[in-house]
């Protein structure tokens, strides 16, 4: 169950929710490290890092997607029409277009790929798609400025993020497919334990990944509290 089993109307919708929701999470990271550096005086990067990455996940993720499916459940009552499962004319699209981009990835063309290089890499590490959207973030807080200003695409993020968004439809939303059978939505109210469910490893690494970075940081730099310090 993935965006694969959704129309194009509303992978396209997903997408757009998916890059909102981004947003929503890198504000939550940024916020909380500069409320803790500048309100509360904590200057360990370590420490900053690993709370703001606590905050991303929890406040970010699980519970900006819990206020999502809210929206989008009213979203899909108000757009019956545009907004729903996949026909087969939708999974062909989405077949061929997958086929057409692992072609493109395997002949090497187009610019840097930087989902192929951290796809491998979750490959190895045996993550699934939704593990995927906190990887990337891990640094977020400390280049999310340069990476926008290079006009590197976190597409990795994007995509893992637009699939739990998916995973997240197709069960609260729409029903779940088993042998060619719907089974119907199920209760809004254990969407949180089904978000963390699919995402706790991902926000464990993520925690690891931060603390480390500010740890990596402090190497670099000691009595330093920020990236900033290192150019002064």
């Amino acid at each position: 169950m993935s965006l694969r089993d959704l129309n194009r109307h509303t992978r396209r919708r997903l997408h757009r929710h998916a890059w909102l929701l981004t947003l929503w999470c890198v504000s939550i990271g940024l916020a909380t490290s500069w409320l803790l550096l500048h309100a509360f005086a904590v200057r360990s990067p370590a420490v900053r890092y690993a709370i703001s990455a606590i905050a991303m996940y929890s406040l970010g993720l699980v519970v900006g997607a819990r206020v999502w499916l809210v929206h989008f459940s009213r979203l899909v009552r108000g757009k019956a029409t545009d907004l729903g499962t996949a026909t087969p004319g939708d999974i062909a699209v989405f077949d061929s277009a997958e086929r057409e981009q692992k072609r493109r990835d395997a002949s090497g063309e187009g610019h840097f790929g930087w989902k192929n290089l951290l796809g491998h890499s979750l490959d190895l590490l045996n993550f699934d798609e939704a593990a995927a959207l906190l990887i990337i973030p891990a640094l977020v807080i400390a280049f999310v400025g340069g990476l926008l200003a290079a006009g590197v695409v976190p597409a990795l993020l994007l995509d893992g993020l637009a699939g739990l968004l998916a995973e997240v439809a197709v069960q609260f939303v729409f029903g779940a497919y088993i042998a060619r059978r719907v089974i119907r939505p199920k209760a809004h109210g254990e969407a949180f334990l089904s978000i963390v469910g699919r995402t706790w490893l991902a926000g464990v690494v993520f925690f690891v990944a931060s603390a480390g970075a500010g740890w990596l940081l402090m190497q670099m730099n000691p009595g330093g509290a920020s990236i900033a310090d290192l150019f002064r």
